[in-house]
């Protein structure tokens, strides 16, 4: 993701247009507006980080709902095909694995060649098909010749939003490699992107939904109901205690005779109770009944605590987090946000601690913040602190920790003034965050990025109020502006200290000895994954509270600020301890 995210950014850097033009198709989308103050391109960020969820047995988001076994009007014979087909994807080599409920739908499709078929024989092997197969069949009918640009029914085949970083970074490769300078975008004649649309279309609305319907329901009257009465209670209690109520020593956690998790494996198998209640809840989620779902992932978090499956409790108490805040936005009810912020917290402490999974930590992470600034209000801080949190804890790489002030900065952007009175605003704080973000920018050359986030924290700093108050700190954002303005030619160690009044000096590094001016180190192209990158170093020459080298625990590296010629700060460790308590203002 990191990777993926970079090459957009140095795209973005490297044209004259908007930021916001996609890499792969260069086509403008327009330019950041007032309500969208942080980047797009941590929509980006967290899309690729919610795309291609790999299939576990703790989750069943990306275990297969129906699978389509098509076959073409030329097979010599059609039916035996199929059959063979449907054999392969239930005992055959193309099976799921074993933890993975192996009885959902099975869609039959037969495509049609428009070209060279002819149509009376494709009908009455369809009418065959719906005889031998019930009525989850189609007749898709398509044409064979090659479309060209040229062609009048031809348009370019549209690209996957929610394609994985891997399969994007890995077809970005593919162009940059290519030796045709020509778009290699393939075509499809409009008379089949409609033939699709439709197939697409009816397979879901009614194949696909009413069988995930009938499913839930049986689920949820054969296992949820049961466990949801006192019998259901009853039964949580006998796992966790022997007859005589001494705590059992040797009970679920090992997979004992009361319970159904395998800790050698880290599974349970696909008609246990505790996995048809997985699937009924995340079905539920699907199928947007979100108190379902949150009832259903309740019982969950029990039953996996009981029996220490911790991936399976993480997961549980993220999704109950998510159910929650779902079923409350739509409703003038405020959601528990004690609930809410125990489910987020126990997630993250297991995916962190008891999992060591930081790519779950940081999904968490993204999907309450996002869940959370739909509720503004005091709910805003709270996503200023988990982010904050997320990034502490290093769970991010560079790109991210760029991406992540950029968000706190705009929660606390988004923080509206009480209206009985002047309080509850936070503007100043988010100018903060968002100078924080244009130095994190310039560290990995992306001056673009950095100026935007300058120009956010300069509609604060510049207004007439806080100029009169703020001085040392507008003076210093027009020094990290004339930064900005010098690295536009390339990333280059800056000396902002002025010779004559007349211009910056701007000199290439090559080997000095003596102490040196703010520069911003190159980074590699190609970064380390998110989940194990490591986020850029804290601010060396930032000192925007003037509490100078004497306050803070330094190195003795000596390093110029840009208050002003002259003036000296050490560069800091990476934790900065105070030694004594100095009012900054935020408190």
């Amino acid at each position: 993701i990191e990777d993926l995210v970079d090459r957009h950014l140095t795209f973005a850097e490297e044209q004259s247009s908007p930021l916001e033009e996609d890499y792969l198709t260069h086509q403008t989308q327009g330019s950041r507006t007032s309500t969208q103050a942080e980047s797009p391109f941590y929509k980006l960020y967290f899309k690729r980080l919610l795309s291609g969820l790999p299939m576990v047995p703790f989750e069943t988001f990306s275990h297969p709902v129906a699978t389509v076994i098509a076959i073409s009007s030329r097979s010599p014979s059609p039916i035996e095909e199929l059959r063979s087909l449907y054999a392969s994807s239930n005992t055959g080599e193309s099976r799921v694995p074993p933890w993975v409920l192996n009885e959902f739908l099975r869609y039959y499709v037969l495509v049609h060649d428009e070209d060279y078929d002819d149509i009376t024989k494709s009908m009455a092997l369809y009418d065959q098909m719906k005889r031998h197969f019930g009525l989850h069949c189609h007749l898709l009918r398509l044409r064979s010749t090659q479309c060209v640009p040229s062609d009048d029914d031809s348009s370019k085949l549209p690209r996957c939003e929610w394609v994985a970083a891997a399969e994007e970074l890995t077809e970005i490769v593919r162009r940059e490699t290519s030796e045709d300078d020509e778009d290699t975008t393939p075509c499809i004649f409009e008379s089949d992107a409609n033939a699709i649309r439709a197939f697409v279309r009816e397979m879901v609305t009614q194949s696909i939904i009413p069988s995930m319907e009938r499913a839930s329901a049986q689920w949820n009257d054969q296992v949820a109901s049961r466990r949801r009465g006192i019998s259901g209670r009853f039964m949580s209690l006998s796992k966790r205690f022997t007859t005589f109520g001494t705590r059992s020593a040797t009970g679920p956690s090992l997979g004992g005779v009361s319970s159904n998790y395998d800790p050698s494996q880290g599974i349970y198998k696909p008609d246990a109770p505790e996995a048809i209640m997985r699937r009924l809840a995340d079905y539920a989620i699907m199928l947007r009944d979100f108190k379902l779902a949150q009832s259903t992932y309740e019982i969950l978090c029990q039953d996996f605590k009981n029996d220490k499956a911790w991936r399976h409790y993480a997961a549980a108490n993220e999704m109950a987090a998510v159910s929650m805040l779902l079923a409350a936005s739509g409703s003038s009810s405020k959601a528990r946000v004690e609930g809410v912020e125990q489910y987020l917290e126990t997630a993250y402490y297991s995916y962190i601690t008891r999992v060591g999974s930081p790519y779950n930590a940081l999904r968490t992470v993204a999907l309450g913040v996002e869940l959370l600034r739909l509720r503004s209000g005091s709910a805003l801080e709270d996503c200023t602190r988990w982010l904050s949190r997320a990034i502490d804890d290093r769970i991010v790489g560079p790109i991210g920790h760029a991406l992540a002030l950029e968000v706190i900065a705009s929660c606390f952007a988004e923080r509206k003034v009480e209206s009985t009175s002047s309080l509850g605003g936070r503007q100043r704080k988010s100018a903060f965050w968002y100078t924080l973000a244009t130095d994190a920018w310039l560290r990995l050359e992306k001056t673009s990025q950095a100026e935007q986030c300058l120009a956010e924290a300069l509609k604060y700093y510049t207004a007439t109020e806080s100029t009169k108050h703020w001085q040392g700190m507008y003076g210093f954002l027009v020094s990290l502006q004339a930064t900005v303005r010098s690295n536009r030619a390339g990333p280059q160690p800056l000396d902002l200290q002025r010779q004559d009044d007349k211009q910056t000096l701007v000199e290439p590094l090559q080997g000095e000895s003596e102490p040196v001016t703010m520069q911003f180190p190159i980074s590699p192209m190609h970064r380390k994954s998110v989940s194990v990158a490591k986020p850029p170093d804290l601010i060396t020459a930032f000192d925007p509270l003037g509490v100078g080298s004497g306050e803070l625990e330094t190195s003795p590296a000596v390093l110029r600020s840009p208050h002003g010629a002259g003036a000296e700060i050490a560069a800091p460790s990476p934790v900065l301890e105070r030694r004594r308590t100095r009012d900054d203002g935020f408190a």
